[in-house]
């Protein structure tokens, strides 16, 4: 069993590798799977924490890795995780860059569920 009663194969967090998008008005974000949300039952609002592993080429070996816990929250979609001015710059996150996260947990209205 898993968050909210889902079902998830194995323990941990859950590993996703997405490509950071741009938003209409600039602002980057990585979008979530629906399998993901779905199982989550994650909505506007959300936040998810998760930690950043790195950028990777399209095989998936680590061009860059970052390895820092990060709150992400949902905002504008229901699948949008929206990257903040600071990480952009810092990390060097553009538009079209993979990114591998490993998601922790969720926050739904103040209560934190464990992936």
């Amino acid at each position: 069993m898993s968050i909210l009663g889902f079902y998830k194969k194995g323990e941990g967090p859950e590993e996703l590798v997405a490509e950071i998008k741009e938003g209409e008005g600039g602002e980057l974000y990585v979008e979530l799977p629906s399998g993901i949300r779905n199982r989550m039952e994650i909505v506007v609002g959300n936040k998810i924490k998760c930690i950043i592993a790195g950028l990777v080429d399209k095989d998936d070996n680590f061009l860059s890795k970052v390895n820092e816990e990060k709150t992400w929250e949902v905002v504008g979609y229901w699948n949008e995780l929206h990257i903040s001015q600071e990480e952009i710059t810092r990390y060097r996150f553009k538009n079209g860059d993979r990114v591998k996260l490993l998601l922790k947990s969720v926050i739904q209205w103040g209560e934190e569920f464990i992936i």
